[in-house]
């Protein structure tokens, strides 16, 4: 009888450490790799300390990004509740007490700006940590709710990530790489949008599931012109990319940098592929998931991959 009770309660201590984990939203960490970035694309990434760096500023900054998702939902309560799938997030579904809200959020700060100021050991990264934060937190109370600019914060805050870990490991970023990853997390977010304004399409405009997506400040017929901008600022990022191959920056840093017309390739059919998986309806409104299980990401990083390290190494004589 009590060993059964013991499994009992250990069955439901594990259950509510996996929704709590849940709240924190672990699948999103994945973006905070970008501040390996600029040490991979630096060549530098092979000095140990660097790496070492790197590792502790992507911990501190994806503990503070938790502490922001447990902020936004919490704040996003109401409306979640109405949502065809956030309706199934921890605070919405009852799962749990929104007024743990404050509890958690404070715990993951201190955990991410603790790792920030000793083990990264950079001032500098816990103010650019900091303003990290404070925009996130803006986001969440103001930008969101701004129709365009919310999309625009959310490709910028992709490319603060990449500043985050230049400041940290000390390799700087190129304004070629910057401006790449503002107009191509710029499309991602865009694709975040149209996905959502997808599934509205043929919703009668006085229905209440409307009315999250018109606190944003969307309406279904914005569907068109989000595609255009979407697909619009993903072929610039393309550009900047084939301004890039001749450039000087291309032929210092690389012995063969032809090859990266294999890289411009393989983005521009990534690229192409987004936006037609997302006119068919198949992107999910979390992107970020949906690009990192999509078949398609995994074979353009593959040629990305091997087209940098033949430009960096030469199979010539």
């Amino acid at each position: 009888m009590d060993s059964d009770l013991t499994e009992s309660a250990l069955t439901a201590d594990q259950n509510s450490l996996a929704v709590v984990v849940k709240l924190l939203r672990p699948h999103q960490w994945v973006k905070n790799l970008l501040v390996f970035l600029a040490p991979i694309l630096g060549q530098k990434i092979g000095d140990s300390e660097i790496a070492l760096t790197g590792v502790w500023a992507f911990l501190s900054l994806s503990f503070v990004a938790s502490a922001v998702y447990v902020l936004n939902d919490r704040m996003d309560l109401q409306a979640d509740r109405l949502h065809p799938t956030k309706c199934r997030r921890p605070f919405a579904s009852g799962a749990v007490s929104p007024g743990l809200a404050p509890v958690i959020t404070i715990a993951m700060l201190a955990a991410g700006f603790g790792i920030a100021y000793f083990l990264v050991g950079d001032l500098s990264y816990c103010y650019a940590l900091a303003s990290y934060f404070a925009v996130t937190t803006l986001y969440t109370f103001w930008f969101k709710r701004i129709v365009m600019v919310d999309a625009l914060i959310l490709g910028g805050l992709f490319t603060l990530r990449i500043v985050m870990g230049s400041v940290a490991t000390g390799v700087v970023s190129s304004v070629w790489l910057l401006a790449f990853s503002m107009f191509i997390f710029t499309s991602i977010a865009f694709g975040k949008r149209f996905s959502e304004l997808f599934k509205y399409q043929d919703v009668p405009a006085d229905d209440q599931r409307l009315a999250g997506l018109r606190r944003r400040g969307y309406e279904p017929s914005d569907i068109l012109l989000v595609e255009m901008i979407g697909i619009c600022t993903g072929v610039m990022a393309i550009l900047v990319m084939a301004l890039y191959m001749n450039a000087e920056a291309a032929a210092q840093l690389y012995a063969y940098p032809q090859a990266l017309w294999g890289v411009v390739l393989a983005v521009l059919y990534w690229v192409c592929n987004f936006w037609m998986m997302a006119h068919r309806g198949k992107v999910a409104e979390d992107a970020v998931k949906y690009i990192v299980l999509d078949p398609s990401s995994w074979i353009s990083a593959t040629i990305v991959v091997v087209c940098m390290l033949i430009a960096i190494w030469p199979f010539s004589g």
